[in-house]
């Protein structure tokens, strides 16, 4: 396997997120992680300006796009200005129901008039269909009567008598279908909760198929919000998830903690929401803590050095496969024999390791040597009196996650340079391999004359065992 294989390989295992429920977040902690604060990954917990915001820009952008309707493809740029205002609208109160339904039912109108037949590819391509059972339906005018299916638009607000009745009979075969229901599940007591700005007396509600946004608000704050698109006959419950500070609340436990915590159930519907896998980080006084997020339990994964919390150093040993070529194997054998062939230079060459290595933050620095075995009648090279099969690289290394750069001696006439790469496949197995270029390391003779080695070079993939995991 290429070490490039192993590099994209690397990426893929360690593609998670760090939560740093205290303190700053250090991305050179876990460098493969995306490092993130309890607050960035958690629901905006209040009401806020940029809600606020929201619904101004959209009552502002309705006044601006009535008048579209007069104007050459005026129905194209109302679709275009007006989904992206609707879409920013992530929380819906009582009062913001009319405003809602009237940009909702100027959407529809536009298509209507623009896509007549709603089963051309044109008005897929432009989103403005859904299919409700076995009917496609404007899907602005479906989500307008989800939001309010007892209202129905006067001449005053739908001036087009022919779209007023296809919105009325589009509005009867909505109520005709199966309702679906949503809610939350596991909510903290005295949570308030609302689906279109409409009580949810036990925390769900029965409605018309269609776009809905849900709301959880606890002590007057919202806690969380959802919007959700459900077809007739679906049952939506939502998880409620924590929010900021029932996420920090779990610092203080995981920091006295010495194994494994059981984590409150809208703290696991939170971090379900993150890229697996999840690591929570807490600052002690001894540098950050570590736990890793399995199911509903945070387990302690490392634990902090006196030197600034880095990550305990670790042994290896492996075990591989792989091969090796020397232009030596020739110049030195074919006096007895050797054959000018690829197979008296290239060697298949089992390959058996071990090390040390320390993560200094992003950075890994060790040390290690590989016993390689070239087998095969001419894969040997002199050395002194004797003949060389086993061939030795100890080395020193330095890297950047799990891909390391490596140097040392590669005997028993070269400076060995390569890189070297570990993906983890279990607790304490890696998968790993590695690349060595040999730089022949040439001298002058007693005879004056000048000895320059053959290129050489090995690579193998194999399996390592870390101890401590």
């Amino acid at each position: 396997m290429p070490l490039s294989s192993l590099i994209l390989l690397a990426s893929a295992a360690h593609a998670g997120t760090a939560v740093w429920l205290t303190g700053a977040p250090d991305p050179t902690l876990t460098p493969a992680d995306r490092a993130r604060t309890a607050a960035d990954v958690a629901d905006p917990p209040v009401l806020g300006p940029d809600d606020l915001a929201a619904v101004a820009a959209l009552e502002a952008e309705l006044q601006s796009c009535a008048p579209l309707l007069d104007e050459f493809d005026g129905e194209l740029a109302i679709l275009r200005r007006l989904s992206g205002r609707v879409e920013a609208l992530g929380v819906v109160r009582p009062e913001d129901v009319d405003l809602l339904w009237r940009a909702l039912l100027l959407q529809g109108l536009a298509a209507h008039r623009y896509f007549p037949d709603l089963s051309a590819t044109e008005a897929t391509d432009a989103g403005v269909v859904r299919t409700h059972g076995e009917q496609l339906e404007n899907a602005p005018w479906a989500d307008a009567i989800a939001l309010a299916p007892d209202r129905l638009p006067d001449v005053a607000e739908l001036g087009d008598e022919t779209a007023r009745h296809a919105f009325q009979e589009q509005r009867a075969r909505a109520l005709l279908l199966e309702s679906a229901s949503v809610g939350v599940r596991d909510a903290p007591d005295g949570a308030v909760v609302t689906v279109d700005g409409l009580p949810a007396p036990g925390g769900s509600l029965s409605v018309v198929p269609g776009t809905h946004r849900l709301q959880v608000a606890v002590g007057g704050q919202v806690h969380l919000r959802r919007t959700l698109r459900l077809a007739p006959g679906a049952e939506e419950g939502v998880a409620y998830a924590a929010v900021t500070d029932e996420l920090v609340a779990v610092a203080p436990v995981l920091e006295a903690s010495k194994g494994a915590v059981v984590l409150p159930t809208a703290v696991v519907a939170r971090l379900e929401t993150l890229e697996a896998p999840v690591t929570l980080v807490v600052e002690a006084k001894k540098g950050p803590q570590l736990y890793r997020v399995d199911g509903e339990n945070a387990v302690r994964i490392a634990d902090p050095t006196d030197s600034g919390g880095s990550p305990a150093p670790h042994l290896w040993v492996a075990g591989a496969l792989g091969w090796t070529y020397d232009g030596n194997f020739f110049v030195h054998n074919h006096a007895a024999g050797a054959p000018d062939a690829f197979g008296t230079v290239n060697a298949l060459s089992p390959v058996v390791g071990a090390g040390a290595q320390r993560p200094l933050g992003p950075v890994h620095v060790g040390v290690g040597a590989d016993l390689v075995v070239p087998v095969g009648d001419w894969h040997t090279v002199p050395t002194d009196d004797t003949s060389l099969r086993l061939r030795i690289h100890p080395h020193a290394a330095v890297g950047y996650g799990p891909v390391r750069a490596t140097v040392g001696f590669w005997a028993p006439w070269h400076l060995g340079v390569g890189l070297r790469g570990a993906v983890p496949v279990s607790e304490r197995l890696d998968l790993t391999g590695a690349v060595v270029q040999g730089l022949g390391l040439g001298w002058t003779t007693d005879s004056g004359a000048t000895f320059e080695p053959e290129a050489s070079r090995v690579g193998w993939v194999g399996m390592a065992w870390r101890w401590p995991g």
